[in-house]
Formats: structure tokens, C-alpha cells, sequence
């Protein structure tokens, strides 16, 4: 499970290396659902949000980890809002921690229903839509062209 939880770090902190805040919400979302329905002989899909819904005494440890990588990854993703923020690569009233705490909870949501009868072209539809949803919301002012 760690192998994969550790796998989701790391498309998230590849995603926050991005240039663009717009390319770090697709490479959250889209990116993810790629690596959530990856074919099965070679990989077992989320199990990540199926180990830690199971109540039992052997999986608080594995729902401690993951609590603390889902943690983790929200609080990198605020820091790379901040930042647009501060670059006036989105908007000045941008409520940073909102918008991390909303891209997080998408994040959960596919991988989620990545785990039960949703196809991987469904998954990609709604993954690409919240992602033009968001990005359209947060659109700045005309005349943007960059770093300031």
C-alpha cells in the first residue's frame, strides 16, 4: 500500500513543480485518474481510499499514513496557490485554502469512484471538467502574460 500511497506523493509533487497553476490542477486531476486506472495486469488500481475505509484495528496505522500523505499533499498544493497568488497568477481574493481543500476533495472523489464500476473515460470526463470549471473561476484579469 505504501508503494502506491507513495506514488500519489509524488504525482502530487510533481504537479506542484509546474509553471502554471492551471497545469498543476490537471496534473492533479487528470494525471491522477491515468494512474488510478492504469489496466490491471499491471496495477491494482486506488487501493489507497479502499485500505483506509476498512474499520479494523490493523488498518489505523495504514489510515494514519495515509491521513498524513493526504496532508501532506494539500498542504504542498496551498503553498503552489499561495505562491500564484502572490505572482498574480490568480486572482488577489483567491481564498487559497479553499481551493486546495476543494481540488483535494475532487482528488478523493475519483479515487474513490475509481475503485468501483466507473469506467476511465467517465473518470477523465469529470476530472477535465472540474478542471475547466476551476480554471475558468480563476481565470485573472485580462492582459496577464506571466510572471511579475
Amino acid at each position: 500500500m505504501r508503494t502506491y500511497a507513495e506514488r500519489y506523493r509524488e504525482i502530487c509533487q510533481q504537479a506542484v513543480a509546474e509553471k502554471d497553476i492551471r497545469t498543476v490542477f490537471e496534473r492533479v486531476l487528470v494525471g491522477s485518474v491515468h494512474e488510478f486506472t492504469q489496466p490491471g495486469d499491471t496495477h491494482p488500481g486506488c487501493l489507497i481510499s479502499s485500505a483506509v475505509m476498512t474499520d479494523s484495528t490493523n488498518t489505523l496505522d495504514t489510515s494514519a499514513y495515509v491521513a498524513e500523505l493526504h496532508s501532506s499533499n494539500e498542504r504542498a498544493l496551498l503553498v503552489r496557490i499561495e505562491r500564484a497568488v502572490q505572482d498574480g497568477e490568480l486572482a488577489a481574493g483567491t481564498d487559497a485554502a479553499a481551493l486546495a481543500g476543494l481540488v483535494q476533495s475532487l482528488w478523493h472523489g475519483l479515487s474513490v469512484r475509481s475503485n468501483g464500476d466507473t469506467s476511465r473515460e467517465e473518470l477523465l470526463a469529470s476530472a477535465r471538467l472540474a478542471h475547466q470549471l476551476i480554471c475558468r473561476h480563476l481565470a485573472p484579469a485580462a492582459g496577464f502574460s506571466g510572471r511579475r
